[in-house]
């Protein structure tokens, strides 16, 4: 199939010309395929071989393709395909997808971080948006969980290990991640564990936002996972709120269910008292928390130990430094690689920080929908020239 990737716009005259995708060599597609479920499009130059539609969120969609370059060398390379929709329709769509390309790009190459491997973007409708072509896992850890797997006290050591190796790095570029889960964790077969999903990433160096209020919507982060500050403010923006889901994570490993598993945000209150107990006063009166009704009773903490009688030791403690009411008292990311739950599986020479924080100051340069789709078109060229030369 051979459509132009320049064509005439139906009702446009016809001096003016749409680019159907940034890819397209010499005005055109050579070859490119279509893939429909009837509610999902997409448009992919011919050496991918769409499979299925895996997932749909609210700002896209990914499917699983095959790289038929690959097959020549008898080995079939599966890889993801997310599209971003709807990005040309308000700046804050096209900012969150800048910033989610920016975020892939900078963390290329750290082995705990889900790797990017194409980009295009494509503008002919139904088939328009971001796509985002990265390395497919064949299981993420939610799946893990819910399987008949039995983790051992070292699988779940070395799990942990992994995820924290990512989140140093992507912690020491000043960003956080804000959407921890076991979904967003990626597992091969070879047992590497890979960060994916930046979609609600964002930054925490004030370098960058002077002119920005500080604030992070309550809303962001799967509800099981999210920090009570997320819930019960807006204003507290710090890289705890990854920590938090970190100790979600880890119980859950244990217990093989989600630790706070509420149904709503009163009810995922509700779920932290009666495990964690009700928090101090002074936390309350410190961070100006709005609890209605629940804090007329008293609810006592249950015991760790109870909760998961065949942990260690190291974890429980490592589990009451992580789930703390405020979030100054939980441990960073470089202090929970020092404790003694991973002194078996731990490589200190191994754990690189970021060099450099994160560069959010597009964010700021550019305000409408032209001047942002610039600068998307241009990391997208940028990135897609870096490839040709490394091939």
């Amino acid at each position: 199939m051979r459509i132009p990737a320049i064509f005439f716009a139906a009702d446009a005259p016809q001096e003016i010309i749409i680019m159907a995708s940034l890819r397209g060599k010499d005005g055109y597609f050579q070859s490119c395929s279509t893939y429909t479920d009837k509610e999902n499009y997409f448009l992919v130059d011919s050496r991918y071989e769409i499979v299925r539609v895996l997932g749909k969120g609210s700002y896209g969609v990914v499917c699983s393709a095959v790289d038929t370059k690959s097959l020549s060398t008898g080995l079939e390379h599966r890889i993801a395909i997310k599209k971003v929709t709807k990005i040309f329709s308000k700046d804050i769509l096209l900012v969150r997808a800048i910033r989610e390309l920016k975020f892939m790009k900078f963390f290329k190459g750290h082995k705990n971080i889900a790797t990017l491997l194409d980009l295009d973007v494509v503008y002919v409708k139904p088939y328009d948006g971001l796509y985002c072509f990265q390395e497919l896992a064949d299981l993420d850890l939610a799946r893990v969980l819910y399987s008949n797997v039995q983790l051992s006290e070292f699988h779940i050591q070395n799990f942990m290990y992994q995820i924290l190796c990512g989140l140093k790095y992507i912690h020491t570029a000043d960003v956080v991640h804000r959407d921890l889960k076991p979904g967003n964790i990626l597992v091969t077969t070879q047992g590497t564990l890979k960060i994916c999903d930046f979609g609600l990433a964002r930054g925490i160096n004030p370098k960058f936002f002077r002119n920005r209020a500080t604030t992070i919507t309550n809303y962001v982060a799967t509800r099981w996972y999210r920090a009570p500050e997320l819930i019960l403010s807006t204003k507290n923006y710090s890289k705890s709120v990854d920590i938090w889901a970190i100790g979600c994570i880890l119980g859950e490993l244990f217990g093989r269910r989600p630790i706070f598993p509420g149904k709503n945000s009163h009810e995922q209150i509700h779920e932290l008292f009666k495990i964690l107990g009700s928090p101090p006063n002074e936390t309350v009166k410190k961070y100006n928390w709005k609890i209605e009704g629940i804090l007329w009773v008293k609810y006592k903490p249950v015991k760790w130990t109870t909760l998961y009688p065949f942990a260690p030791p190291e974890a429980i403690n490592l589990l009451t430094r992580l789930l703390q009411w405020d979030y100054k008292k939980r441990l960073d990311v470089e202090e929970i690689l020092e404790q003694d739950f991973f002194k078996y599986v731990r490589n200190a020479a191994d754990e690189p920080k970021s060099a450099t924080a994160f560069d959010f100051s597009f964010e700021e340069t550019a305000n409408d929908i032209a001047g942002l789709k610039e600068t998307l078109e241009r990391e997208v060229k940028e990135f897609n020239e870096e490839c040709q030369v490394m091939s």
